[in-house]
């Protein structure tokens, strides 16, 4: 059953968007891992799998100090709804641009979060990054 959000609901999740994207513009890995659940997944646009808190917040804090070092990333929501009162989904459109080194240019991508109603408030449980080829249009 899908449940409409509440605006409280909506303005938290969006925080979660927010945050991570400042955090990726602030190279900031810790930062970056801070609204994932201590055993989340998370899968990249390689399709390699991380689970945990810190290869999550580890693996992107090496990424930001090699491949995707002073990168900036602009996310915007596309989709938002709870699947259950505790239990959300998120699809987000990322547009990362990419200074120097051997992924410089604009990327394109499209990334799932599902979130879960915690006690410290909406954690990420699974994340799924897609890159979207240069056919698909944004």
């Amino acid at each position: 059953m899908t449940e409409l959000i509440d605006p409280v609901d909506r303005k938290a999740l969006d925080r979660v968007v927010a945050d991570l994207e400042a955090a990726w513009n602030a190279g900031d890995g810790s930062a970056f891992g801070k609204p994932f659940s201590d055993n989340a997944d998370f899968v990249t646009i390689r399709a390699e799998h991380f689970h945990g808190w810190d290869a999550i917040a580890g693996g992107h804090a090496a990424i930001f100090r090699t491949i995707y070092a002073q990168s900036v990333n602009h996310c915007t929501v596309e989709s938002e709804r709870l699947l259950r009162p505790d239990v959300a989904l998120m699809h987000v459109r990322s547009v990362l641009d990419v200074p120097s080194g051997p992924l410089a240019g604009r990327h394109n991508a499209i990334f799932s979060m599902v979130l879960t109603r915690e006690s410290p408030g909406w954690q990420i449980a699974s994340f799924h990054n897609t890159v979207r080829p240069p056919s698909v249009p944004v």
